[in-house]
């Protein structure tokens, strides 16, 4: 399977044997302030592992795992997902998205990551738009987002909590 890697950054298939790090990067409030399905057990981060795993069996690209070199640990997950159901309107397009351990933000981690992962899809996958998405008040996501060139194309709601729907053409 595909493995990308930056300066320092290796990202690669989430695999069985990372749900341990996986749930500990998950097991923070901060981390799942803003998620819509936050994982509190390890039970859940076992499930959403495999649930990534079967779609890259399905669509052959997914969320990855964010490999820090130097040490060899899981710090996050990044990556281009399908999305075959409908938000904002919008339905089968891909997507960016990402999550790191609160104590590798605002270290330049998820920056670096999407920047490799743009470059893939749209060089590689010949994508012309990708897709992002942040809750409002998630400040750093949406500065990430904006910092990749993304346009702030229109705010929606999910669940009554207010997101910002992101474009970014090729």
């Amino acid at each position: 399977m595909l493995t990308l890697q930056t300066n320092r950054l290796l990202l690669r298939p989430l695999k069985p044997s990372d749900v341990e790090a996986f749930f500990a990067m998950n097991n923070n409030p901060n981390v799942n302030a803003y998620l819509r399905n936050p994982i509190t057990t390890l039970q859940e981060a076992e499930k959403y592992v495999q649930k990534i795993i079967n779609e890259y069996m399905q669509n052959g690209i997914g969320r990855y795992a964010v490999i820090l070199k130097e040490n060899n640990r899981l710090i996050g997950f990044s990556g281009l997902k399908f999305r075959a159901t409908e938000e904002n309107g919008f339905s089968n397009f891909y997507d960016l998205g990402y999550r790191f351990a609160e104590e590798y933000w605002r270290k330049g981690f998820a920056t670096e990551a999407a920047k490799a992962w743009l470059e893939y899809g749209f060089n590689e996958m010949n994508l012309s738009v990708i897709h992002a998405c942040a809750v409002t008040d998630n400040v750093g996501s949406n500065a990430v987002l904006q910092k990749l060139g993304f346009e702030l194309t229109n705010p929606y709601y999910v669940n009554n909590e207010p997101h910002n729907w992101y474009t970014l053409k090729n």
